[in-house]
């Protein structure tokens, strides 16, 4: 079915669009297989969990009375216990199944996941990454090691890890433990991304959440080579996939920047803010405008950051007036950003134009205008001041 591929190559989100598509077509009665097939994917959303569970009742009433084989009455009860959240029905399930199929069969990974996945719901994350680990050999061995059940556990496989990760990082004397942790989600992203990439090619949506799930990790524990390589191979296949304007490249390229500019290369940042430089923002301030200003300031180009911040204001000044709070509120940070920036001669005009709004003003803000003339002092002080001391 185009709707189960699709659902199989989506991302967290695209399947969450796909929910009621998924729930129209088990209202149309489809075969038997395809309502099993759909109502198991439809188990996994929170919002229509209740219906799947309707469905997969069904499914094993008419299962029973068929005679169906053991492993498809199993697939079943493993999924109405995953809908139900039952913890007890998904370990009587799995322990069946080892019995009855073996450790290795496709059905017993199904269980294996699905009572991981309980573990952890109940924050026993040790029993979940034991289990997991436990099973990935047997999945490799049995349904082999591109077979959804096998990616399903390396996935969650690498999310206990990647909580360990960020857990052991916080203690006292665990920073070994955090580091093989890494280790570990690492070697099961890489392994995951390789198996996504057989069956549905390099770009798909899926091979690309994970990258940028492996992107984020590396993000998040301060390794930001390895982060921003990830994250360059994430924006070229939704450049390729996408085009270079789709929301999809745009937050790739922003996600890109910024990683960018915590790795002190700003001017590697400035050439993927510059495509938004000239939109005309709609309904309101184009962050993207701000953030190629702070580029520009990161990587000492003054002016340019000036001719920037001058834009967004006139675009402020126009929507909201010259003296709204919103407009010298923007003032006021941009003159921060040039003084934190060292650049005292911008950040004294800039202070002056708070000043000058604040003063304007009705009613007057005394409270506001005082703090800001202090302000004002401080930044001619500074142009003042002599390079040598």
């Amino acid at each position: 079915m185009d709707l189960i591929a699709a659902w199989e190559a989506g991302t967290g989100e695209e399947r969450e669009r796909l929910g009621p598509a998924v729930a129209a077509a088990l209202a149309a009665e489809p075969t038997l297989a395809e309502r099993y097939a759909l109502a198991e994917r439809l188990a996994e959303l929170d919002a229509h969990r209740t219906v799947a569970a309707g469905h997969l009742t069904a499914i094993l009433d008419e299962q029973t009375r068929g005679g169906a084989p053991e492993a498809e009455v199993l697939e079943t009860r493993v999924a109405l216990a995953h809908a139900w959240r039952d913890p007890a029905a998904a370990e009587a399930v799995l322990a069946h199944a080892v019995r009855s199929a073996g450790p290795r069969h496709a059905v017993t990974a199904h269980a294996r996941l699905r009572v991981a996945q309980a573990h952890e719901r109940g924050g026993d994350f040790p029993a979940a990454r034991h289990l997991l680990r436990r099973a990935i050999p047997d999945a490799v061995r049995g349904p082999g090691p591109d077979h959804r059940r096998t990616v399903g556990l390396r996935l969650a496989l690498a999310e206990v890890y990647e909580r360990d990760t960020i857990r052991y990082a916080s203690l006292h004397r665990g920073v070994l433990r955090a580091y093989r942790s890494l280790l570990g989600a690492q070697r099961q992203y890489h392994r995951a991304i390789e198996s996504l990439e057989r069956r549905f090619g390099p770009g798909a949506p899926i091979v690309l959440a994970t990258l940028e799930r492996l992107a984020d990790l590396y993000e998040r524990t301060g390794t930001l080579g390895p982060a921003i390589a990830q994250y360059e191979a994430a924006l070229q296949w939704h450049e390729l996939r996408h085009g270079p304007d789709a929301p999809e490249t745009r937050a790739a390229r922003d996600t890109l920047a910024r990683v960018y500019l915590r790795g002190r290369h700003p001017e590697r940042a400035v050439p993927l803010y510059e495509p938004h430089h000239h939109e005309q923002p709609e309904g309101h301030p184009d962050e993207a405008l701000d953030d190629l200003a702070e580029a520009h300031l990161a990587a000492g180009d003054e002016d340019a950051a000036l001719e920037v911040y001058e834009r967004l204001l006139a675009y402020l000044a126009e929507r909201d007036g010259p003296d709204a709070p919103e407009t010298v509120r923007y003032l006021a940070e941009v003159a921060e950003a040039f003084d934190e920036a060292g650049a005292p001669a911008h950040a004294l005009a800039w202070h002056e134009r708070v000043v000058a709004a604040l003063a304007r003003a009705e009613p007057r803000d005394e409270e506001a205008l005082t703090l800001a003339r202090l302000h004002l002092a401080a930044a001619r002080d500074a142009t003042t001041e002599s390079p040598f001391g």
